[in-house]
């Protein structure tokens, strides 16, 4: 079936008045919950994805004989290049991977081309960062949107103790199935992020949620796994027995003794109305635009939770969707107040550690 994909303009981002206001008043609000942190950890955390499961060492292989529309950016080229990775919750409070709700992911590729304009002027780093999270549809819509409904719940969430939120999502999931779903009314998305049953991380599959721009297209972009080893392990439960630090223990296992592959797959965007940049809500159609694999990425055995990679990952490194090529620049409300709420998190977390504030070079720059 032949498709006809959208060429990326400038003038389809609609930048509603009053926005910066609204983001400026959201790192206001996540400066609060930083601090909040900080006095109950004594360093310096994420205001979101803020613990922890697995740094990792690993290679991306762009693949060949891309189409036209494929081999764009990053992607234009058959080329490996090495990456660090990082597995996280997204919860800007550290607790019990027993608790339920959406995972993360950050990819750090390095050595990109250093003549390539940037997304930011004054970034002169060689990287590319890749945000993603298990959630395949962003849970607010806009800026406005995650600032009304999200971001009195996120207050809430992040001085909530660990025994009355797991109270909560139990309650919830009650609810949910024995009444909700059976009148027809079941928990919105908003909510059913915490009665999903938890699974392996690395079985997990892994969304932008926002789209980005792909070159000359637009594009949301998914990483699946496609090992065998990994694809076994696509919703295994994860077991209570395992405790706290479930996720990590269950990483640092099998890499010990494994290798993963995985893909990276595109989808581009076919139609602005159905498919749309300032509504990261909705969902773009499958049928409409499926994705396609343009890049492979692997892991070899390796301990990807030694101290020094803790310190390193915890302290040092820090993703940015808009640290990267401008050919991959990200798009819409949500990936614009990205921009200033992860850079001034960062900020702050590198100051309270004392750490410096810096990109990696090399897959050297990763401890052993």
């Amino acid at each position: 079936m032949s498709r006809e994909y959208v060429l990326w303009e400038p003038e389809m981002e609609d930048t509603p008045p009053g926005e910066a206001e609204v983001v400026a008043k959201m790192v206001q609000i996540l400066r609060t919950n930083n601090e909040h942190a900080y006095a109950k950890y004594k360093r310096g955390v994420r205001d979101a994805h803020a613990k922890t499961h697995a740094v990792l060492r690993g290679e991306l292989e762009v693949h060949a004989d891309l189409p036209e529309e494929l081999a764009q950016g990053l992607f234009a080229e058959p080329r490996t290049y090495p990456i660090i990775a990082r597995l996280s919750s997204t919860s800007g409070a550290i607790r019990t991977d027993q608790m339920r709700g959406v995972r993360g992911l950050g990819i750090k590729v390095i050595g990109v081309d250093p003549t390539a304009e940037r997304a930011l002027p004054d970034d002169t780093a060689v990287t590319q960062d890749f945000i993603m999270v298990t959630h395949r549809e962003f849970l607010f819509a806009n800026a406005k949107d995650y600032l009304t409904k999200g971001m009195p719940t996120a207050v809430l969430l992040a001085r909530v103790s660990d025994p009355v939120l797991g109270f909560g999502e139990r309650l919830l999931a009650a609810l949910d199935s024995r009444i909700l779903t059976k009148i027809g009314h079941p928990l919105p998305e908003t909510l059913r992020v915490f009665i999903k049953e938890n699974t392996h991380i690395l079985g997990d599959t892994f969304y932008t949620s926002a789209p980005l721009r792909y070159g000359k297209h637009v594009a949301k972009i998914l990483y699946a796994p496609s090992s065998a080893e990994v694809c076994a392990l696509a919703g295994q439960p994860t077991p209570d027995y395992r405790g706290v630090n479930a996720l990590q223990d269950m990483t640092v296992d099998f890499f010990g003794s494994h290798t993963a592959e995985y893909e990276l797959r595109v989808q581009l965007c076919t139609n602005i109305d159905r498919m749309p940049i300032d509504d990261a809500t909705r969902p773009w159609s499958e049928e409409e635009s499926p994705h396609r694999t343009v890049a492979t990425i692997r892991f070899l055995t390796q301990d990807p939770y030694t101290p020094a990679r803790r310190a390193y990952g915890d302290d040092v490194l820090s993703f940015n969707s808009w640290r990267g090529l401008k050919a991959h620049t990200p798009l819409g409300s949500i990936n614009r107040l990205k921009r200033d709420v992860y850079d001034a998190s960062s900020r702050f977390r590198h100051q309270k550690n004392n750490a410096p504030m810096c990109e990696p070079t090399s897959e050297a720059d990763l401890p052993e």
